[in-house]
């Protein structure tokens, strides 16, 4: 049980980690390289939310995963 905990929590933890680097990416992209040229750049600033998201998102995962290790050389 400790060892499917364990793989559980890497799992989850890189594909949180992964969808905060897929939305840090989001903003990047759709708020500040698509924008480029136009004279209304307020969405910088209105899409800051999924930026701060995608932060979130891959401390979150980043923390998980390295529970997941611990664990998994705890249970050996």
């Amino acid at each position: 049980m400790k060892k499917f905990l364990a793989y559980s929590n890497l799992l989850l933890g890189g594909l949180i980690a992964l969808v905060g680097a897929v939305f840090i990416f989001m903003y990047f992209w759709e708020g500040i390289i698509v924008r480029i040229g136009e004279p209304d750049q307020s969405l910088i600033f209105w899409y800051l939310p999924i930026l701060f998201i995608g932060f979130i998102g891959i401390i979150g995962g980043i923390a998980m995963l390295a529970y997941g290790l611990k664990r998994l050389k705890d249970s050996r």
